[in-house]
């Protein structure tokens, strides 16, 4: 079985996330080895996103923003090996929820 400390980590904030925020996604390798030509995805969709960096920000959260993150990159300089994270939930709540009295 695959050793999990070669794959990407995806680094999502853990408190809650209100529409209108901004978020930033980390994408890290274990231990801080080296990734390259990071990708993001979003619900299995390639995002636009830094293919020379490792952050992905997200202004301006809307509620279709939730959902399943992850990330993917070559790791390490000598195997180069395309590699992706696990996938990580992203929850974006109303500004205004609405409370049942």
């Amino acid at each position: 079985s695959p050793c999990p400390t070669d794959w990407p980590v995806l680094q999502v904030p853990v408190q809650a996330l209100l529409e209108g925020d901004t978020v930033t996604l980390r994408c890290r390798g274990w231990r801080d080895i080296t990734l390259t030509q990071v990708q993001f995805y979003h619900e299995g969709k390639d995002l636009e996103g830094p293919l020379e960096g490792t952050e992905l920000s997200l202004p301006f959260l809307q509620l279709h923003h939730r959902g399943q993150y992850g990330c993917g990159g070559w790791v390490g300089s000598g195997q180069s090996l395309r590699k992706e994270s696990a996938p990580m939930t992203v929850t974006v709540h109303g500004e205004h929820p609405h409370t049942d009295t």
